[in-house]
């Protein structure tokens, strides 16, 4: 048995629309890239985006778009990407580091609220695995502006809502293993014309009337193409995840010492907690059997920066594994990994 973590979901409609692409000869950033644009703008209800290179760019100009300059702070939760952590040092920017919520595993609120300074010009709220932060609005609230990452919840909702559509600007990726892909990429949606302006001045640097730092963050026409290809297959994919994630509740529920995901979101991540158990122990059985299951987040921010504290962080970083979880695997091989899930847990002694 072999069920890798995560894997694209691409067919012919790539395939055939990429090799027509190729015939013309016109592969770097251009119509495509408007279109893909366009056509993310429409699924989210929004009048425009603009498309760069990776998901860290997407962030890094959101950022300086919003006037985030050397020395300003910039909230973070620990439990996340490093991405998050470059793109606010790519600014010269100071990141400050907040605690999550336990049951959440997003961004805390009240620590949020504890963290902010004058010197706090900007939030950066991630939905972690396809779940939406709750009571949003509650950050948008607190006053500086909040750039919302989907990296991992393009097409979640939160209140009727989508995320992406609540703060000053949002992040899309699109790499390999996201909810769709163009194998790397990302994208800067907001409702401000504004900032996706000064985004789009700041990913090309050739051929400006003035001179200032700018960036080759551009997506290419390739990209692009396959974006929209992608964009059009989104329900289906939203709509295989909830079905995997409801097999595997019906195979998990009940087990002793697993607690299944909260309901809600997209699953972009199955993520169980695991009680009374050594976490690495359960993702080297699960390995043994060929099973793919690891960390959903490598490893907290406040680890890299030898910071103390972050007691939610710390137990949800013992206690969270992320399950394969994807539109091309088999009912089976989710059986499979119930089963293997459940020995590991039987075996594994507290």
């Amino acid at each position: 048995m072999n069920i890798p973590h995560s894997m694209p979901t691409l067919g012919r409609e790539e395939a055939e629309g990429l090799q027509e692409l190729l015939a013309t000869g016109r592969i770097a950033t251009g119509e495509e890239v408007g279109g893909f644009e366009q056509a993310m703008a429409s699924y989210l209800g929004l009048g425009g985006a603009a498309a760069t290179s990776s998901g860290t760019a997407a962030l890094h100009l959101s950022l300086l778009a919003l006037g985030v300059k050397g020395g300003d702070e910039v909230i973070i939760p620990s439990y996340t990407c490093s991405a998050l952590l470059n793109a606010v040092y790519h600014c010269r920017a100071v990141p400050t580091i907040v605690d999550v919520d336990e049951e959440q595993m997003n961004i805390s609120l009240a620590a949020t609220r504890k963290a902010l300074t004058k010197r706090t010009a900007a939030m950066i709220i991630p939905h972690m695995f396809g779940h939406p932060v709750e009571h949003i609005d509650d950050f948008l609230a607190l006053g500086p502006p909040v750039i919302e990452d989907c990296a991992q919840s393009l097409g979640a909702t939160y209140r009727g809502r989508m995320t992406g559509t609540w703060g000053d600007a949002a992040m899309l990726s699109f790499y390999a293993t996201k909810v769709i892909t163009t194998g790397q990429g990302g994208m800067v949606v907001s409702r401000s014309e504004k900032i996706l302006e000064r985004v789009k001045d700041l990913r090309e640097y050739d051929k400006k009337d003035d001179y200032k730092v700018r960036y080759n963050f551009c997506m290419t026409d390739l990209q692009g193409k396959m974006g929209s290809i992608q964009v059009g297959k989104l329900p289906s994919f939203l709509k295989a995840r909830e079905e995997r994630a409801q097999l595997y509740d019906r195979h998990i529920q009940g087990l002793e010492g697993v607690i299944v995901p909260r309901k809600g979101g997209i699953y972009y991540r199955y993520v169980v907690r695991i009680k009374g158990r050594d976490l690495n122990q359960v993702i080297e059985r699960l390995h043994q059997e060929g099973i793919e299951a690891q960390r959903p987040v490598f490893c907290p921010l406040h680890r890299y920066l030898g910071l103390d504290g972050f007691e939610a962080t710390e137990k949800v970083y013992a206690e969270a594994l992320s399950l394969p979880i994807y539109p091309r695997l088999e009912p089976e091989e989710i059986s499979s990994i119930a089963l293997c899930l459940s020995k590991a847990v039987e075996e594994i002694n507290a």
